[in-house]
C-alpha cells in the first residue's frame, strides 16, 4: 500500500460520520422510573439501557466521569477534533451533540491542565519577564501574563468570542455551512481555542529545549490547523478559505491593538527623536494611533465583508432559490 493510497483512507475516514449502534432491539424495562422501552436510552428519564447493580465497574465509571474520561469520552473527543477538525466541528453544530464531550467543559478541562503544568510544574520554563520601567505598556505585559497564567481558560474563552463576529461575516454564506449562525460560531470559536491549548501542550518539550521554535511552531500550527478545518467545515478550496481569513486576522488584530494602545499606552519617547514629550503630547498621540488602529480594523472586516457578498453572490441567489421552492412545496 502506497502513501497515496494510505492518504485517501485517511481522508474518507476523516469525511466518515460517527455511527451510532442500537444495543438490541429487546424491551427493557428502566431500573429507574420503571418505563418499558427499545433502544439504548429511556425516553422518560434518559437513563441507559441495561443498568444492573452497582459494581466496581460502577465506581470506575464514576470516577472517570469526573475528567470527561467515561460517556462521550473527552479523549475520543480530542482525538477527533485533531484529526478530522472540521467535520468534527461541523457534525456539532448541526445538531449531533452526542459525538463531543461537552466542548466548553473539555476547553476549561484542558486548559486548566495546560495552565498547571507549564505555569506550576515548570514555572521557570514558562517564566516571561520584562525590564522594569515606568512604561504602561510594560506595566500592562506584566500584569497580563500573571493573569494569564492564574486564569488560562478564560483567556482562551475571551479570544475565543475576539473571532465570532468576525468569521460569521467572512464564512456566513460558504458552500458547506450555509448561513451558520453566530450561536454556531460561538462553539466553532470554542473548538478551536482547545486545538490551541493542545497544541501548546504537546509542544511543552520544544519550549523546554528551544523558546524560538517553540514561539514559531505555536504560531504556525494553529494557523494550519484553522486553514485545514475551515476548508473541511465550510467547503471553500485553499485560496477562498486563505483570504477571508486574512481579513479576519487583520481585522482582529488591529481591533484588539487598538484598545490596548487606547487603554495602555506604549513609550512614544522611544519612537521618536525628542528625548521627552509634554502628557498633553502624549495622550493626543495616544488616542491618535488607537484610533487609526481601531477605524482600520474595522475597515478591514468592511471591506472584506462586501467582497465576500461579491463573490458569493451566485450562491446567495441559489440559496433564495431554493427557499423560494421549499415554501411551494410546504
Amino acid at each position: 500500500m502506497n502513501l497515496r493510497e494510505l492518504f485517501y483512507r485517511f481522508r474518507q475516514w476523516q469525511q466518515r460520520s460517527v455511527e451510532f449502534h442500537i444495543v438490541s432491539d429487546e424491551e427493557h424495562e428502566c431500573q429507574c422510573c420503571g418505563y418499558r422501552f427499545k433502544g439504548n436510552f429511556c425516553p422518560c428519564c434518559a437513563q441507559k439501557a441495561g443498568i444492573g447493580p452497582i459494581t466496581w465497574k460502577s465506581v470506575h465509571q464514576g470516577v472517570m466521569d469526573i475528567w470527561g474520561l467515561g460517556t462521550r469520552s473527552l479523549l475520543r473527543s480530542l482525538w477527533n477534533l485533531m484529526t478530522r477538525p472540521g467535520y468534527f466541528i461541523y457534525e456539532y453544530i448541526s445538531g449531533k451533540r452526542q459525538v463531543s464531550f461537552p466542548p466548553v467543559k473539555m476547553m476549561f478541562i484542558v486548559a486548566v491542565i495546560y495552565s498547571f503544568i507549564a505555569y506550576w510544574l515548570l514555572p521557570e520554563v514558562f517564566n516571561i519577564n520584562f525590564y522594569e520601567n515606568d512604561n504602561e505598556t510594560v506595566q500592562f505585559l506584566h500584569q497580563y501574563v500573571e493573569w494569564s497564567r492564574n486564569h488560562y481558560s478564560w483567556e482562551m474563552m475571551a479570544m475565543a468570542v475576539l473571532a465570532i463576529f468576525p468569521t460569521w461575516l467572512m464564512f456566513r454564506y460558504s458552500p458547506r455551512n450555509t448561513c451558520h449562525s453566530l450561536p454556531q460560531g460561538f462553539f466553532i470559536q470554542v473548538f478551536y481555542a482547545i486545538i490551541t491549548i493542545v497544541i501548546s501542550f504537546i509542544m511543552i518539550p520544544v519550549r523546554v529545549i528551544n523558546l524560538d521554535v517553540f514561539s514559531f511552531f505555536a504560531l504556525l500550527l494553529p494557523m494550519l490547523y484553522y486553514i485545514i478545518g475551515y476548508m473541511q467545515l465550510f467547503g471553500y478550496g485553499v485560496w477562498g478559505t486563505l483570504w477571508r481569513q486574512g481579513f479576519i486576522y487583520i481585522g482582529i488584530v488591529a481591533l484588539t491593538g487598538g484598545v490596548i494602545i487606547g487603554c495602555f499606552g506604549f513609550d512614544l519617547n522611544g519612537l521618536v527623536d525628542q528625548t521627552n514629550l509634554s502628557e498633553q503630547e502624549i495622550m493626543a498621540s495616544r488616542f491618535l494611533i488607537a484610533g487609526g488602529a481601531i477605524i482600520f480594523g474595522l475597515g478591514t472586516l468592511l471591506v472584506g465583508f462586501l467582497i465576500n457578498l461579491i463573490a458569493t453572490r451566485k450562491a446567495r441567489k441559489q440559496m433564495k432559490l431554493d427557499e423560494m421552492l421549499n415554501r411551494q412545496k410546504a
